[in-house]
């Protein structure tokens, strides 16, 4: 609870200033930063053994092949639905074998947001003008992964410095309010529960 409400408030504040004064910083695409602030944070917040180098390197290799993957589109493959899937299936083949090669370092989740990033941040753009690729797809990338970056920072920091409740509670023996009866010493403890019945006098 406590570090859900920490991060939270948090990204709450960061998500508002960069509404604010996301177009002073030349973030043009609100939209695209309140969705890498998202991802960055889920980057960091996801439980697990994975450390954050291996998290941020995933995450960083699968941005840039979803990067090229719409160069790919732009200038290679038709903007058709073959082109499309061709592109995907590229990207993702490439992204899962970089990830077998590391023998598990990097996570092939990571990668994935990475993917997801880009692909949030780009995809309208370059569906209305895919001639454009080489200023838009710069302007949605610097502004995604600006934001990814600090909303990854809140994120591992928030996991790394501020317990959970879960993590802090002590584990007290429970009180049942019984305890063990107690066992009478000696020979009666022979005959305890044991109830002796007088055969009733014959007439």
């Amino acid at each position: 609870m406590r570090r859900t409400l920490v991060t939270g408030g948090l990204l709450a504040v960061f998500a508002a200033l960069l509404a604010q004064f996301g177009g002073a910083l030349g973030l043009e695409e609100i939209r695209s930063a309140l969705l890498g602030a998202a991802l960055g944070a889920a980057l960091g917040l996801v439980p697990g053994n994975d450390a954050a180098l291996p998290r941020a390197v995933g995450f960083l290799v699968g941005f840039a092949l979803g990067w090229i993957g719409y160069a790919l589109r732009a200038g290679v493959l038709p903007d058709t639905g073959s082109g499309r899937a061709v592109a995907a299936f590229l990207v993702i083949a490439v992204l899962t074998g970089i990830c077998a090669a590391t023998l598990g370092w990097m996570p092939l989740w990571s990668g994935l947001l990475g993917i997801a990033a880009i692909a949030g941040a780009y995809e309208f753009a370059f569906g209305l003008d895919p001639t454009a690729f080489t200023t838009e797809s710069v302007t949605a990338a610097t502004t995604v992964l600006l934001a990814a970056a600090v909303g990854f920072l809140v994120g591992a920091l928030a996991g790394a410095f501020v317990p959970d409740d879960g993590e802090t509670r002590e584990h007290r023996p429970v009180a049942t309010g019984s305890s063990e009866p107690s066992v009478p010493s000696g020979r009666g403890s022979d005959n305890a529960g044991v109830q002796i019945l007088d055969k009733p006098a014959e007439a």
